[in-house]
């Protein structure tokens, strides 16, 4: 009697175990969570809808995506997640008339506000968040396609074959004279460098710590480049009509077939359904000439020697090389940290902008690596780039106004796929690329770059 009356209370406790342990989600009790959206300042007073803003969360974790939209108050309420490290972002299309009407500055387009918090822990019940709507530069040359991932390693072209689509998505002639290309510098790290010194709370560059730094707006008002390319011409030199493009190629060669290196080596190709043909690119990116101004001969290195890959070819105009720090060829990170702009400065000179030191540096020496300092009113475009894996990623580095929202091809590098914006809607056969200042909705995958320009190379 005893024994059966053990074994009831024991598959009572069991029983109650197990009804915790299904109510709690194994033992993890759900928090409720709250965002508090407002507009920044330069039209926090011109009466903006607060309903409707699209709010994302993504559990870094597990990858799962909760959605829910703001109430007239402003607020967007998640009122069961897990708790963990989550990435915010919210999204509003303000219609043009509409934008017109309250502001009194005319618009032809739909203004998309945007707004994000990267590695966000949430553990706490109740919790609030607040995050201000910024609206992106509403430019007229955008990055239609980006190829940075690559081909195969043994197959392909592994890095060669990279290059990059600038489109005109206006309704003008643009020209591409004094159109600048750069790559921003930023911290790689994957770990929460947030408590230490020269960071910010996302672990990036904390830019105002920087040794040298004037001013109270370093973070907010540039970024800080770690290449620099300009397109040389008379001013009118290069017209691109509406609707058109140009590629700039790494290497403008055909690298289906076999070339000649700079060494004098052959190099092959084992499979060309892998990667492109270039050679009739509208300009490249050489840098033998650049390396060879600033080349310091030493006693294991007494004469200078071309990059080996870094071929030129004769017919495709040359970028106007003004920086490359640590590259011997316009490299585009295969892996996707990165981030890119576009920009023109009329009224400046690129080559005479202050630049400094990494924030984490503490001393300045000769020998100090210095990132040029770009003003952001004057970029045009910008695009962030992440890696595939949520755990693999590094801190975002663009202003929100620049871009809310990295992106990524779906596979990965090296597998020959590129970035395509997607079309927003077709005027007159003239195709409109999406254009809201978030990459993660503006860009999809392309199976295989194509730098045709054709009606193939789009994406709806």
């Amino acid at each position: 009697m005893k024994k059966l009356l053990l074994l009831s209370l024991a598959g009572s406790f069991l029983l109650a175990v197990s009804c915790k342990k299904k109510d709690l989600g194994g033992f993890v009790k759900p928090i409720s969570f709250s965002v508090k959206l407002s507009y920044e300042a330069s039209v926090s007073g011109l009466g903006l809808r607060q309903d409707s803003v699209l709010v994302k969360i993504t559990n870094l974790t597990s990858g799962t995506v909760n959605e829910a939209y703001s109430t007239s108050t402003g607020i967007a309420n998640f009122p069961s997640i897990p708790p963990g490290n989550y990435t915010i972002t919210a999204t509003v299309s303000i219609k043009a008339a509409k934008y017109t009407e309250l502001s009194g500055t005319a618009v032809n387009e739909d203004v998309v506000f945007n707004g994000n918090a990267t590695s966000q822990s949430l553990t706490t019940d109740q919790q609030t968040l607040d995050i201000t709507l910024s609206a992106g530069k509403l430019g007229d040359w955008v990055f239609k396609q980006i190829y940075y991932a690559g081909s195969n390693t043994s197959r392909g072209a592994v890095f060669r074959d990279q290059f990059f689509e600038l489109y005109n998505n206006s309704n003008q002639v643009l020209y591409a004279d004094s159109l600048y290309f750069a790559q921003v510098f930023g911290s790689n790290v994957t770990t929460n460098n947030a408590a230490n010194a020269g960071y910010l709370s996302n672990s990036q560059y904390d830019w105002s710590k920087s040794i040298g730094m004037t001013g109270t707006r370093a973070n907010e008002d540039y970024v800080y480049v770690r290449s620099m390319y300009m397109i040389k011409g008379t001013g009118k030199q290069y017209p691109v009509q509406p609707g058109e493009s140009i590629i700039i190629a790494q290497t403008a060669l055909d690298h289906t077939k076999p070339y000649a290196n700079n060494d004098g080596t052959t190099q092959g190709i084992t499979d060309p359904t892998l990667t492109i043909d270039l050679s009739k690119a509208d300009f490249e990116g050489y840098l033998v000439d650049y390396k060879r101004a600033s080349f310091v001969p030493t006693t294991s290195s007494p004469t200078f020697s071309p990059y080996k890959w870094d071929v030129d070819n004769p017919a495709v105009p040359n970028l106007d090389v003004v920086l490359a720090i640590s590259m011997n060829d316009m490299i585009l990170e295969n892996l996707g940290r990165d981030a890119y702009v576009i920009f023109k400065a009329p009224d400046s000179d690129p080559r005479k902008w202050p630049s400094y030191p990494a924030p984490v540096e503490t001393s300045v020496t000769a020998t100090t690596t210095l990132y040029p300092q770009v003003p952001v009113r004057y970029v045009i475009d910008a695009v962030e780039l992440q890696r595939v894996v949520e755990t693999q990623r590094v801190p975002k580095r663009l202003q929100n106004s620049l871009d809310a929202g990295p992106t990524n091809v779906s596979g990965g590098e090296y597998t020959s796929q590129s970035l395509v914006r997607k079309t927003a809607r077709t005027v007159g056969g003239r195709k409109i690329l999406k254009d809201t200042n978030n990459s993660a909705n503006d860009f999809a995958t392309k199976t295989k770059a194509d730098p045709s320009k054709s009606a193939s190379s789009f994406v709806d």
